[in-house]
């Protein structure tokens, strides 16, 4: 939550407590998935080095006889760091794997016994873009939207997002303005950093079409999303439990 928030430096002594933590319990699981977690801030916010070396460190920490839930959830997380650092080879060999190991898991719903396809589908469309793999980024994320649930909204938001970015990046004005409204439609609702850089790209990529209608009227509830970004308050009651 720190993290997304944006404050960087919080996260780090909650990342390091929770490591301190799963040591002295003698949690691997909860050890990797933390070291994972680091990973992904570093890569975020440009340590590209470090991301690897901690997604490695989360792979070692895991140890040899990991589940396939985390196994996955550790893979994915290194395949995206190894793209970065143009291992293109290793990163579709972790991508596969993955996958692999994704298929053999079974556990009951939970952050810690489970990886959803959602997450896993999300965060290789991430590696293949890097990759250079645009279509099947694309793919990956259309399917990790659909199997978003409708409380989800932050990460059905910033998944919105990426796929809009993608699809205005080849060309694509129309789809990619379907997405920044089904975006817009979510915002409102989110305390997030990562949102609002989302929404500040929206307006960076569709700038150049503002003479188009369609990305006239999606750059004026940017606008208007900017001008009021507090979250709204969730109803109460069985709509919203």
């Amino acid at each position: 939550m720190t993290a997304d928030a944006g404050y960087a430096s919080l996260s780090q002594h909650y990342f390091h407590a929770a490591l301190s933590l799963a040591h002295d319990a003698g949690d691997r699981r909860v050890y990797s998935i933390t070291l994972r977690a680091m990973s992904v801030q570093a890569l975020r916010l440009g340590f590209r080095r470090r991301a690897l070396r901690l997604a490695e460190a989360a792979m070692n920490a895991a140890g040899p006889d990991k589940e396939p839930a985390i196994q996955a959830f550790l893979l994915n997380q290194r395949a995206l760091v190894r793209a970065y650092h143009r291992q293109d080879r290793a990163a579709r060999a972790d991508l596969d794997t993955a996958q692999a190991q994704h298929a053999l898991a079974k556990g009951p719903p939970g952050p810690f016994t489970m990886y959803t396809s959602a997450g896993l589908h999300y965060q290789s469309a991430r590696t293949l873009l890097v990759l250079g793999r645009t279509h099947e980024a694309i793919h990956g994320w259309e399917i990790s939207l659909r199997e978003r649930t409708a409380d989800q909204r932050r990460t059905s938001a910033l998944t919105l997002a990426a796929l809009a970015d993608t699809e205005l990046g080849i060309g694509h004005l129309e789809a990619a303005c379907q997405h920044w409204s089904t975006f817009l439609d979510l915002y409102p609702y989110l305390h997030s950093v990562r949102a609002r850089q989302a929404l500040v790209s929206l307006r960076r990529g569709l700038r150049v079409h503002h003479r188009q209608p369609q990305a006239a009227a999606i750059l004026e509830r940017a606008r208007a999303a900017l001008l009021f970004p507090s979250a709204r308050p969730l109803r109460r009651g069985p709509a919203n439990p």
